[in-house]
């Protein structure tokens, strides 16, 4: 049977009533039983008009000290603790539907920084017309319960690109620069984009986790360790045969290897999750009977173990319990039985772990 620990509790982003299901209006502290410890709501992230394309709004929730970090539609940020306190410790200014906002939290809930990146209406015309309307950046540093103070403001009349904060290790905070701030369709914040190590007091990129030429950085640790994906070789010939051979490789926060595999399939796996603990990598998709998908396994020791069919994967809990959804439900696979996956019997986003 599976096992996992009872007391493992987590956050989630929730939709309730809005009009897509990634316009997330609620925040809840739940377990692996689907229950809600604590759960308040909050007005949601505007979604700037950019013309032709959709902007891909960043995670409005983080996890630090024990509580999560939740912003609203006026940049006020507020913690939600497991015995359901709310308390506002921090705001970067919203003032326009047309702007975005990311931030970060250390990992002792005492700094936040924040970034509002603001675009003209249809900025991305259809018509290939250029706007004359400029983009602005802000960006602001605050301790918790205190006022925010403005780092630095910029401008600019052409698109270039942006700083997005979306996390925060034990080396310092982390982002994405460039960042994706927009796509066909829109839609929730994503990994695209190149990780970055940033300033935690200028509020500027650092350098890069790794030359993203050579290796995609796509999910890190508390520790700062990370994993990214090689380039693909490509075997066999004929769609049929063809397959897949992708690199993956754990790194410590300094870059240096701690250890490698490699993943085949019939299409270019994508989007690793890393345990923890580093010993694990969870990646989408070993496929290669084509209709008989799943996530994969993968640890440190070269074993690699299909994991249950039709689970997707959007994190890990702890170092031994992965969760992802199946279907609409959030669901976990504890480790001890990676063939079952156990519905939750809710909808959400995970955030991440707010007790072990």
């Amino acid at each position: 049977m599976p096992k996992t620990s009872p007391t493992l509790l987590f956050a989630v982003l929730e939709a309730k009533g809005t009009a897509n299901s990634w316009t997330y209006n609620t925040v809840a502290i739940a377990g692996v039983d689907g229950r809600a410890r604590a759960k308040t709501t909050f007005a949601p992230m505007p979604v700037p008009n950019l013309g032709c394309i959709g902007a891909v709004i960043p995670q409005s929730a983080h996890v630090a000290a024990g509580k999560v970090f939740f912003a609203d539609a006026k940049g006020v940020v507020r913690t939600l603790s497991i015995d359901g306190t709310v308390a506002t410790v921090a705001t970067f200014p919203l003032t326009s539907g047309q702007q975005m906002l990311s931030f970060a939290v250390s990992p002792d809930g005492s700094r936040l920084l924040g970034t509002v990146f603001t675009s003209p209406a249809n900025a991305y015309s259809c018509t290939g017309s250029a706007s004359s309307a400029a983009f602005t950046f802000d960006a602001y540093s605050a301790t918790s319960g205190g006022s925010s103070r403005l780092v630095y403001h910029d401008s600019w009349t052409k698109p270039q690109n942006v700083l997005a904060l979306t996390g925060w290790d034990s080396v310092g905070p982390i982002g994405t620069y460039p960042t994706v701030w927009a796509s066909q369709g829109g839609g929730p914040g994503s990994t695209l984009g190149v990780f970055v190590r940033i300033d935690s007091t200028t509020i500027k990129p650092l350098a890069p986790f790794a030359d993203p030429s050579k290796c995609q950085v796509w999910n890190s640790v508390p520790s700062g360790a990370f994993v990214c994906m090689g380039d693909l070789v490509m075997t066999g010939g004929g769609t049929a045969n063809q397959k897949v051979n992708q690199p993956i490789s754990v790194r410590n926060a300094d870059g240096t290897e701690l250890w490698h595999s490699t993943v085949t399939a019939q299409n270019a796996p994508f989007g690793p999750f890393l345990t923890p603990d580093g010993q694990h990598v969870m990646v989408c998709c070993n496929d290669l009977n084509l209709t008989d998908s799943h996530e994969l396994l993968v640890g440190r020791g070269g074993d690699q173990v299909n994991l249950a069919k039709g689970f997707g994967a959007s994190g890990w809990l702890d170092s031994t319990t992965m969760v992802g959804w199946v279907n609409s439900s959030m669901a976990y696979v504890a480790a001890n039985a990676p063939g079952t996956a156990i519905s939750m019997g809710f909808s959400g986003l995970y955030v991440g772990t707010v007790r072990l």
